[in-house]
C-alpha cells in the first residue's frame, strides 16, 4: 500500500499514537496500513486488533479496504466496529446479568422502531413537548455519572424516559455504552479481559469521543496490555450534543503517553479555493495544503441567495454540475437540520431529480421489510460483493424488530447461506415481475417462507412482515406515487447511491467527500444553532460549518433563502470570517 512519508512514520510507530488527520488527509488508508501491520503482530496467536469508528458507513469502508488490501483470513484477527458494537458485543451481551435492572436479559431498542416511537410519544404526551424535542430523544446520552447530556430534554424527563424503557427490558442506543461502563467499572477483571484479548484498539474520529466512551478505552488502557493508535481532529469536533470535548482527547492522549507529532496536513480531497476558504475560518498551523488531483481546480465557491433553497439549487446548483459533467451520483446537498432536507427532496424528487436521503424514499424507511428489500434489489440490478454485508446487517435488523431479539447466527456460515437464498428468491421473482409493488407482495411472502423454514422467524411474526409491505403501498398512495409503474429498479435506487444526489444532514455527512457540495439554510439560528451561547458552542457551530465545506472536491456553494424572513445569513459567511457577504 502506497503511503506518504508522515503516514508511514505514524504507521510504523510500536507504542501509543496519536494522529492530527485534516480533512482529506487519507486517514482511512492510513488506519489500514496501521491495521493490517497490527495483524502481523497476532497472526498464529490468540490475541485480536479491534478497530472502532463512529459510524456504520466508516465500518463497511475499512471492511471493504481490509478485503482489498489484506490477507484471506486477516478479517478473523480483527474486529471492525462502531464503538456500540464493539461494547455490545463484547461487554453487555455476555455480562448484562451483572445489572440488577436487566438481570433477566434485554432486547436492543432501534430509534426507528415501533415501540421505541410510542415511548417518546408517551413521554412527550405526558410532559408537553412539541414534535422538535421528540427527535432529541434518539441523542440523548450520559455522562460517566449517569447524568443526561441534552440541550433541549430537562433531566427529569430523561430519567422518566429511560425509567419506561428499562420497565420494558429495553436498552437504547445510547445506553449500550452507559450500561456497558458500568459493569466495566464494578467488575474489573472485565476490563482485564479485554486488555488480554485486544494488543491494539485503533480508533477513528477520536475528537467525537464522549467522556463515557473515554472512561470505557481508560479502563482498558489501565490494564497495561493493549497499545492503542488514534486518529482524529479537533477542528472537526461536531458532536458536543452526545457528549463529545475536544479536551477529553487531549486528556486521555497525555494519560496514555501517546506520541502526538504526527500531523496529516495534506489534503488529497479539495481545491485550493475551497481549502483557501476552509483556512480562513479555521486555521492551521502549520497550515493545511492541497496536495490531490483537485488541487487545480479553480472554480471560487460561491455565495446564492433565493426565495428557496429548491430555486437556488434547480437555477444554480444543477447548471453547474451539467457545465462540468458531474453526475448527480457525486453531489450532495448539506443542511444543518433534516426537516429543511425532508422538504427540499420531496420538491426535487418530484422535479425528477434522482436523490438519497430525507424525502427520497415514497415511503417510510422504518417499515419493516422496507430496507431488506431495497438492498436486495439493489444487489439484483447490479451485484457487488460489498452489498452482502449490508444485506447481512438489514436482515439483523428486519429480525430483531420483528421478534425483539437478537439474532447473531444472521452473522454465521447459515446466515450467509439464508442471504444468497434470499437473493437467488428475488432475481427469480425479477424474472416474473417488473411491477415493484407486484415484486414486494409476492417477495414477503417467499422471504418469509424462506426464514421460517431455516428457523429464522417464527409463524407468530410472518404477519408483521406482511402488513409492512400495505403499509409501505398505502404511503407511496398517499405521496402521489404513481404506484403502478414502480418498478424493481426503482426500489433498489433508494440502497444505491451510485446515480442519486445526496442529500444529508452535516453531521451525517462526516467522513464522505464529492465533487460538489451545496450548503443550505445557512442562516443564525441554524449555524450557530439558536440556543448557543457559550464560546464553545460557537465554536462548534463554526466546526460544523468546516466538516461541510471540507466534504467538496471541486464546487462548494453557500446558500441561504427568504424561506424564513425572520433569520439573516449565518455569521460566518460575513467580513470577520468568509468575508463572502
Amino acid at each position: 500500500m502506497k503511503l506518504t512519508p508522515d503516514q508511514r512514520n505514524s504507521v510504523n510507530y510500536d507504542d501509543n499514537t496519536f494522529i492530527t488527520a485534516c480533512p482529506g488527509s487519507g486517514k482511512t488508508r492510513t488506519l489500514i496500513a496501521k491495521l493490517l501491520r497490527c495483524v502481523d503482530e497476532v497472526r498464529e496467536t490468540a490475541r485480536r486488533i479491534a478497530c472502532i469508528t463512529y459510524t456504520n458507513a466508516g465500518v463497511y469502508e475499512i471492511e471493504k479496504r481490509l478485503r482489498s488490501y489484506g490477507k484471506l483470513g486477516d478479517e478473523n484477527y480483527c474486529e471492525i466496529s462502531t464503538i456500540h458494537s464493539f461494547c455490545l458485543n463484547n461487554i453487555l451481551r455476555f455480562f448484562y446479568w451483572q445489572l440488577d435492572e436487566y438481570a433477566d436479559g434485554f432486547t436492543v431498542l432501534p430509534s426507528d422502531s415501533d415501540q421505541y416511537r410510542e415511548i417518546v410519544l408517551s413521554v412527550c404526551s405526558d410532559y408537553g413537548l412539541n414534535a422538535r424535542v421528540r427527535d432529541q430523544f434518539e441523542m440523548l446520552n450520559r455522562e460517566p455519572n449517569g447524568t443526561p447530556i441534552s440541550e433541549t430534554i430537562p433531566s427529569d424527563i430523561a430519567y422518566d424516559f429511560w425509567d419506561r424503557l428499562r420497565q420494558e427490558k429495553y436498552i437504547d442506543f445510547p445506553n449500550i455504552i452507559y450500561f456497558s461502563y458500568r459493569i466495566l467499572a464494578e467488575e474489573p477483571s472485565l476490563a482485564h479481559a479485554l486488555a488480554c484479548r485486544f494488543a491494539w484498539i485503533l480508533v477513528d474520529e477520536f475528537q467525537d469521543t464522549s467522556a463515557l466512551q473515554v472512561e470505557i478505552l481508560r479502563l482498558i488502557a489501565s490494564r497495561g496490555r493493549t497499545k492503542f493508535f488514534l486518529v482524529g481532529d479537533p477542528y472537526q469536533s461536531i458532536y458536543g450534543f452526545a457528549g463529545a470535548r475536544p479536551e477529553l482527547m487531549e486528556i486521555f492522549v497525555d494519560e496514555i503517553d501517546a506520541e502526538r507529532d504526527f500531523k496529516l496536513l495534506s489534503n488529497f480531497r479539495s481545491s485550493n479555493p475551497i481549502i483557501s476558504h476552509a483556512e480562513r475560518l479555521c486555521p492551521r498551523h502549520p497550515p493545511m495544503i492541497a496536495t490531490g488531483e483537485a488541487a487545480h481546480f479553480i472554480e471560487e465557491p460561491q455565495y446564492i441567495h433565493s426565495d428557496t433553497a429548491f430555486e437556488a439549487i434547480i437555477d444554480y446548483f444543477i447548471p453547474a454540475l451539467d457545465e462540468l459533467d458531474i453526475s448527480y451520483g457525486n453531489a450532495a446537498i448539506l443542511a444543518p437540520w433534516w426537516i429543511k432536507l425532508l422538504n427540499l427532496g420531496k420538491r426535487l424528487r418530484d422535479y425528477g431529480i434522482p436523490i438519497i436521503g430525507p424525502g427520497a424514499r415514497p415511503y417510510k424507511r422504518s417499515h419493516l421489510f422496507a430496507l431488506l428489500a431495497e438492498q436486495i434489489c439493489a444487489y439484483i440490478e447490479h451485484p457487488q460483493p460489498s452489498l452482502i454485508p449490508q444485506i447481512e446487517r438489514e436482515l439483523f435488523s428486519l429480525l430483531n424488530n420483528a421478534i425483539s431479539s437478537l439474532n447473531f447466527s444472521v452473522f454465521s456460515h447459515q446466515g450467509r447461506m439464508m442471504v444468497y437464498k434470499l437473493i437467488k428468491k428475488g432475481a427469480e421473482l425479477r424474472q416474473q415481475y417488473d411491477s415493484g409493488i407486484q415484486w414486494l407482495k409476492q417477495a414477503v411472502r417467499d422471504f418469509s417462507a424462506l426464514l421460517y423454514m431455516d428457523e429464522f422467524l417464527p409463524q407468530s411474526s410472518i404477519h408483521l412482515l406482511i402488513e409492512s409491505v400495505d403499509d409501505m403501498e398505502s404511503d407511496m398512495i398517499k405521496n402521489n406515487v404513481d404506484v403502478e409503474n414502480l418498478t424493481v429498479s426503482d426500489l433498489g435506487i433508494f440502497a444505491s447511491s451510485r446515480n442519486n444526489m445526496h442529500l444529508r444532514t452535516i453531521h451525517r455527512a462526516k467522513g464522505l467527500e464529492f465533487d460538489a457540495v451545496a450548503i443550505i439554510d445557512l442562516h443564525d439560528g441554524r449555524i450557530p444553532h439558536f440556543s448557543a451561547s457559550t464560546d464553545e458552542q460557537i465554536s462548534e457551530a463554526r466546526r460544523l460549518l468546516y466538516v461541510a465545506m471540507t466534504r467538496a472536491r471541486r464546487i462548494l456553494m453557500y446558500i441561504t433563502d427568504d424561506e424564513d424572513l425572520s433569520i439573516s445569513p449565518c455569521r460566518f459567511l460575513l467580513g470577520g470570517e468568509l468575508g463572502i457577504i
